[in-house]
């Protein structure tokens, strides 16, 4: 694991610590977006909102807040690292790299005013919720353009670090996984551009635009994304607590090229069905109910033996260190949000009861690295005792809410209603959203704690 010891230089350090920062900002609004969100469901107070309606707003805010942003942007700081301080080499064109960022920061402040002023119509789409408004979708046109070029930018660095032989021996693991990552960001984009060219312009064309189908494909490229990079960042945090690559390169990297098998293939669905056919949407649910699986559960499973066989005889796990903690915190939410996939039928609550395992487990992943990366900023962890509660609250509130959602959806409760429509009428389903109240409570403390911690690390020097 040498790798992980090479020096980054100021250039690298700086765009770093942008992305970090930046990434850490948008869990800050996701925040703020939550407190709306209940603020409006409160008497008296959702007088005083733009907009009757403005928990759908608001809501459409801390999604695309919390699931979206945060995770590209998160990304943005693991494209960064592995391909230059991994390789040692520089960033292929600086101010490509600050292009990038600042037009993803750039649209993310445009989805923040809208959501704030509420302008356009709240539309809750898979993946991706949307407000029927030209500022928002300004805000997503330039996201997406920042991160296109950043992702051409860290293509290119490896390219240039292999060309000029800046490391010894073959591409690291960890750099291979974002390279990954990054390709399945890049399929995810180029799904956009094709569902919207053959909605407006296809031979079956309506010139209208369904956001549903629009964000369909890209949106299941994203997840592939992030889950790879959640297991990328569960791979740098095992090297790091037990000093030990928990499997083969080789292997890891055949476990790599196993998501690009699914991954690759995925734009052509466009030029095979039609984007309002039920076959379009069901080409890739398969994508990812087949291509996810097998490679994140073999990568679960090595980790999980380099942690038993590292406890073997007097040796003790640190359960007091973040970034075991998170590591196996993380682990156990995502195969709980897996698990509950299993049982999913119908339209209820259980739907987003398996997503928030899901996100809760690439969110506790990049939390727990977070505390390591500020080292590679020469930045201490301003609250030690902080950042070692922090992921078991975060991971007690995030398991509670998903079994609240689970235990609600199993008795009938639909999922995007709110209030009255959400039928409460036994005394289960008031228990599933009870428990789901007091872990969307307990989880919002474990993030606060995250980002206090996080912002007075980085605006602290050593």
């Amino acid at each position: 694991m040498n790798f992980i010891n090479q020096n980054m230089n100021q250039n690298s350090s700086r765009l770093v610590y942008a992305w970090l920062f930046f990434a850490v900002s948008s869990l800050i609004f996701a925040g703020i977006f939550a407190f709306l969100v209940a603020m409006a469901r409160t008497p008296i107070i959702q007088n005083i909102f733009p907009r009757h309606d403005y928990i759908r707003v608001a809501l459409v805010g801390h999604v695309i807040l919390s699931v979206v942003i945060w995770f590209l942007a998160f990304q943005g700081v693991l494209w960064t690292i592995t391909s230059t301080r991994f390789l040692g080499a520089g960033i292929f064109s600086v101010a490509q790299g600050w292009a990038g960022y600042w037009l993803s920061v750039g649209g993310t402040v445009l989805v923040i005013i809208a959501a704030l002023f509420g302008l356009g119509i709240p539309l809750f789409i898979n993946y991706i919720p949307v407000l029927t408004h030209p500022v928002f979708y300004l805000g997503l046109i330039l996201l997406a353009a920042g991160i296109f070029i950043t992702l051409l930018n860290t293509f290119l660095t490896v390219w240039k670090a292999w060309r000029g032989k800046t490391y010894t021996g073959r591409l690291p693991v960890l750099t291979f996984g974002m390279i990954t990552s990054a390709a399945a960001v890049l399929v995810a984009i180029i799904c956009f551009g094709l569902s919207y060219y053959f909605q407006m312009f296809g031979p079956s064309a309506k010139f209208i635009v369904d956001f549903e189908m629009l964000f369909w494909g890209g949106g299941h490229m994203l997840q592939f994304a992030n889950t790879i990079a959640m297991v990328t960042a569960w791979l740098f945090l095992t090297s790091v607590v037990f000093k030990k690559f928990p499997i083969e390169d080789t292997y890891a990297k055949m476990l790599y090229l196993f998501y690009l098998l699914f991954i690759l293939p995925a734009p052509f669905i466009y030029f095979i069905y039609d984007t309002a056919s039920q076959k379009y949407k069901d080409a890739f649910t398969s994508l990812m109910q087949y291509g996810l699986g097998p490679s994140t559960g073999i990568f679960a499973i090595v980790i999980l033996i380099t942690i038993i066989t590292s406890s073997r005889g007097s040796a003790r796990l640190p359960w007091k260190d973040p970034l075991f903690s998170s590591l196996v915190i993380s682990m156990a939410v995502f195969a709980l949000g897996g698990f509950i996939a299993l049982m999913i039928y119908g339209a209820n609550t259980k739907i987003p009861s398996h997503y928030h395992g899901v996100i809760g487990g690439v969110t506790l992943a990049f939390m727990g690295l977070t505390s390591h990366l500020l080292s590679f900023l020469k930045r201490d962890v301003y609250s030690a005792r902080l950042a070692r509660i922090q992921p078991y609250i975060y991971g007690a509130g995030q398991t509670l809410f998903v079994i609240g959602m689970f235990i609600a959806g199993s008795h009938g409760v639909q999922r995007k209603t709110f209030g009255a429509a959400q039928h409460l009428d036994d005394i289960t389903k008031i228990i599933g959203m009870t428990i789901v109240g007091i872990g969307g409570l307990i989880a919002i403390i474990g993030g606060i704690i995250f980002v206090v911690n996080s912002i007075m690390s980085l605006i602290s020097k050593n």
